[in-house]
């Protein structure tokens, strides 16, 4: 039983998101073709960002996917792998994939029942997690509703400290 002293001094820090420092879970997801992804396969020299959303046509998570395409290759330059896994069948991210004006030189992946969200623990907000070449998780992003990504200079950072 807790006395006074140590129920006031007992807060703990709940932090959403997967935890940091620890290796990332093993998956595997088609995209919009139905090609299956493994975690190991995405990644790049130095390390692997994953992007979550939710539904592709959420006009917050188009911004998101926007977004990513036009930083992307910024990201890849630092030597990492970006993957963009979605709370969406195969058949809608096809429809995204086809629609957009500039092709994307990274995989939408279908995550369908959510489970590899939760697996990350991830599926209550957009986010990112940075895995180092080791698929060790290094950092994470959770995202406000209203806010896209984090600043492309602040993830920069971060792919460059690790």
């Amino acid at each position: 039983m807790l006395n006074l002293v140590d129920a006031i001094s007992y807060n703990p820090i709940i932090e959403p998101g997967i935890e940091v420092d620890v290796i990332a879970p093993e998956f595997a997801l088609p995209n919009h073709d139905n090609q299956l992804y493994h975690r190991d396969n995405l990644m790049g020299q130095n390390g692997l960002l994953l992007c979550f959303i939710g539904d592709i046509w959420n006009p917050a998570n188009i911004q998101r996917i926007l977004w990513l395409q036009r930083h992307s290759q910024s990201i890849m330059r630092q030597g990492y792998g970006v993957a963009l896994i979605v709370r969406d069948q195969p058949h809608l991210l096809y429809g995204f994939y086809v629609s957009t004006a500039k092709p994307l030189d990274f995989p939408l992946l279908s995550d369908l029942y959510g489970d590899i969200h939760d697996l990350f623990d991830m599926a209550h907000y957009p986010g990112m997690v940075m895995l180092d070449e080791n698929s060790v998780i290094r950092h994470k992003w959770l995202m406000p509703e209203d806010r896209i990504w984090p600043r492309l200079n602040d993830i920069v950072d971060v792919l460059e400290a690790a």
